[in-house]
């Protein structure tokens, strides 16, 4: 598929009438934008699949319980490794001021109410004034400005051989194809593989797999799927030692994550 252009048909943004618009777009696997840069901060959010953001400042994963903000004047380019629907915002930076956060590239945790309002709006007409939309907007704005900045976020390469390696295990995260095997598909040493992979995300290629697998089974977790069905789909033989990671990176048993899920 081509890169896609900029969404100018929202052009010209006029922030004074509105400080929030929003997108409402299904993309098939394997889509890419073009590198641009607008005046307005974005919040890139799926409602489902996922999304890669690369910036100048660094490559992120959004997860449909992650967003990645950018703000204004960053150049940026987007990719779509699955099927996926966007519900991002653009919003007027100035709404922010104040938050340093908000000055630089970063992942944010997205709880289930601000996911509920984002799911809700997006479909609907970015026409708002002082009406209930218009109130909704201002909740939101005030809950993203309180949503907590993912401490350790899932860092995205940028090679593009890596990308088609990262694309994989977000797809199928229970394939246990090993850094060996993707060398040798890739045309590269081990050896070779293991340091570019480290320089592009920061962590080894099995660190990686574990937390991108665990991200996953969270996701499916909320959404009422079964703990050892969730195990075996990322690979895991023994239900014991999905339990003890995923309790490890998440201070709470899978258990607990599927029995709260109609709390949110």
């Amino acid at each position: 598929m081509e890169p896609l252009e900029a969404k100018s048909y929202l052009a010209p943004y006029d922030p004074a009438a509105r400080p929030v618009v929003w997108f409402n777009d299904d993309f098939p696997p394997d889509t890419w934008s073009k590198p641009h840069v607008h005046p307005w901060g974005e919040l890139a959010y799926t409602g489902h699949g996922c999304m890669v953001m690369c910036t100048e400042q660094g490559n992120w994963l959004a997860p449909p319980q992650r967003a990645v903000w950018v703000p204004a004047g960053c150049r940026h380019e987007w990719y779509v490794p699955c099927e996926a629907r966007d519900c991002s915002l653009w919003i007027d930076q100035r709404v922010l001021l104040g938050v340093e956060r908000f000055t630089r590239c970063h992942v944010m945790e997205i709880t289930p109410l601000v996911r509920e309002l984002l799911l809700h709006l997006t479909p609907q007409p970015y026409s708002y004034g002082a009406d209930a939309r218009g109130r909704l907007v201002a909740v939101l704005l005030d809950l993203l400005l309180e949503s907590p900045e993912e401490a350790q976020p899932l860092a995205m390469p940028s090679d593009h051989r890596l990308v088609e390696l990262c694309t994989a295990l977000l797809t199928t995260p229970g394939v246990s194809t090993s850094l060996a095997q993707w060398a040798e598909r890739l045309g590269m040493s081990e050896r070779n593989l293991a340091r570019l992979f480290r320089r592009e995300t920061g962590t080894s290629f099995r660190t990686w797999r574990q937390r991108q697998r665990m991200q996953a089974a969270y996701n499916r977790l909320k959404q009422g799927e079964s703990v050892t069905s969730v195990a075996l789909d990322s690979g895991y033989s023994s239900i014991s030692a999905f339990i003890a990671t995923f309790k490890q990176a998440f201070g709470r048993t899978p258990g607990c994550v599927f029995r709260a899920r109609g709390d949110n």
